[in-house]
C-alpha cells in the first residue's frame, strides 16, 4: 500500500492534493453555477452492463492447461476508479511467471490499462476484444475516480477492503502522473446529498486520504437536499482516455485485434503462454463465474457546461450529475440481473425528473 507522501507527491499535476483526514469537517460553502435539465438540452443517451460481484473483484492466477490464466474482471461501476491499481496487482502475478508473452481478451479500461503496465514491465500484448473503443462497456462510464457499490455488505470485511485501498491509492497515483489534459483528466468536487447527515460510504471511508470529506447542514449549501458532504476528485473523460490508451498500446509494439471467444477451449489455439481475462461481464459466459451479475446502467446526456465543476450523487433516489466537456452526463439506475441493453424510457423519465428537481432547487 502506497504512503500519503507518494499520493500527495503524484497530484502535483493537478490543482488540488488529497488532505489526510480521519474525519469529515465543515468548510465554507461558495456558490455554485446552475443548470437546467430539460428536454431541449439532452444530445444523447446511453446504457451499459457493469461487471458486479458481491465479494468483489478479481485478480488471481491459474493454470490453463500449459498456459497461465490471469484474472482482472469484476469492478462492478468502479472498473475506471480501480483500472491501474489492479493492473498492477495483474501485473505482479504476471512477472511472476517465466512467460513475457501476454494475450489479453478485453479491450476496456482494464484491458488497457494492464496492456500498459505488461508493456512498461517488459511483456510483448496482443488484445484480443469482441468490441473496440467506442463500442466497449468502458466507454458509457462517466469516468468519475470513485469507488461505489464495490461489493455487497456482507464481504466489506477488513481484508478486501485493504485490497479495494490498495488499488484505488495505486490507480490515483497513476492518473495523477498522466499529462491531463491527453488523457483528459479534470478535477471537479464531488457532493454526496440526502435527506439526513451524510455518513460516508464505506467503499470511500476505507481510503480518507483520497476522499476527504466536508460536510454541510440545513442552509449551509446551495442543493435543495436538507444534507450534503464535499470531496475533491476528478473525472477521466473515457472518449478522451480510452483512445489515447489505445494509441499508447499500438506505440509500445502492441497489437489489437478484434475477435471474439466462444469457450475456453478457443482461448487455448493462442500463441501467447500467459492469458489475461479482462472481458469484463464478458468473464461470466467464458469463464463460468456463477458470481458474477450484470448491474444495468443508463445515462443520459445534456449539452456541455464548460462552467460547471462540480458534479454529485444522490444515494437515496439513486442519481446523480458529473460534468464532461463533451457533455453533462444524469443517471443514474441498478438494474441487478438485467441483461438488456435497451433503454428503459421510465427510467430515463425519472432520472431526468429526479435531476431536473435537484438542479431547479439550486440556490444561487
Amino acid at each position: 500500500m502506497l504512503a500519503f507522501g507518494a499520493v500527495a507527491a503524484a497530484s502535483a499535476t493537478m490543482p488540488f492534493a488529497p488532505r489526510a483526514e480521519d474525519a469529515p469537517v465543515k468548510r465554507t460553502q461558495v456558490p455554485l453555477p446552475k443548470f437546467h435539465v430539460t428536454t431541449d438540452q439532452i444530445i444523447g443517451a446511453r446504457v451499459g452492463l457493469r461487471p458486479f460481484r458481491p465479494s468483489g473483484f478479481v485478480v488471481k492466477s491459474e493454470p490453463f492447461g500449459d498456459k497461465t490464466l490471469i484474472h482482472n474482471y469484476g469492478h462492478g461501476g468502479c472498473g475506471l476508479a480501480l483500472s491501474w491499481g489492479t493492473a498492477d496487482m495483474a501485473a505482479k502475478l504476471a512477472l511472476a511467471t517465466p512467460h513475457r508473452q501476454a494475450a489479453i481478451i478485453g479491450c476496456g479500461v482494464i484491458g488497457l490499462t494492464t496492456a500498459r503496465l505488461l508493456q512498461d514491465r517488459g511483456f510483448t500484448v496482443a488484445i484480443y476484444a469482441a468490441s473496440l473503443p467506442p463500442s466497449t462497456t468502458s466507454d458509457v462510464a462517466a469516468g468519475t475516480f470513485g469507488v461505489t457499490s464495490l461489493v455487497d455488505e456482507a464481504h466489506q470485511t477488513e481484508e478486501i477492503g485493504n485490497r479495494i485501498a490498495a488499488a484505488a491509492r495505486f490507480s490515483f497515483q497513476h492518473f495523477l502522473a498522466l499529462p491531463a489534459a491527453r488523457y483528459g483528466v479534470k478535477p471537479f468536487d464531488l457532493y454526496l446529498l440526502g435527506p439526513r447527515p451524510i455518513e460516508i460510504p464505506w467503499d470511500f471511508a476505507i481510503t480518507p486520504d483520497l476522499f476527504p470529506f466536508e460536510t454541510f447542514g440545513p442552509g449551509e449549501h446551495p442543493f435543495p437536499n436538507n444534507y450534503a458532504a464535499r470531496t475533491k476528485t476528478f473525472i477521466a473523460e473515457t472518449d478522451i482516455l480510452l483512445p489515447a490508451l489505445l494509441a499508447d498500446v499500438r506505440a509500445h509494439g502492441g497489437t489489437i485485434e478484434t475477435r471474439g471467444f466462444a469457450d475456453m477451449a478457443e482461448l487455448q489455439t493462442l500463441e501467447a503462454p500467459l492469458i489475461v481475462n479482462a472481458c469484463g461481464i464478458g468473464a461470466k459466459a467464458l469463464f463460468g463465474d456463477a458470481e458474477l451479475v450484470p448491474v444495468k446502467g443508463q445515462i443520459t446526456i445534456l449539452k456541455p457546461r464548460p462552467d460547471i465543476a462540480y458534479g454529485y450523487v444522490d444515494p437515496v433516489l439513486d442519481l446523480y450529475m458529473f460534468p464532461r466537456s463533451d457533455g453533462i452526463v444524469l443517471g443514474g439506475s441498478h438494474g441487478h440481473g438485467d441483461w438488456s441493453m435497451e433503454s428503459d424510457p421510465e427510467r430515463a423519465a425519472q432520472i431526468l425528473e429526479g435531476n431536473g428537481l435537484i438542479a431547479g432547487g439550486m440556490r444561487s
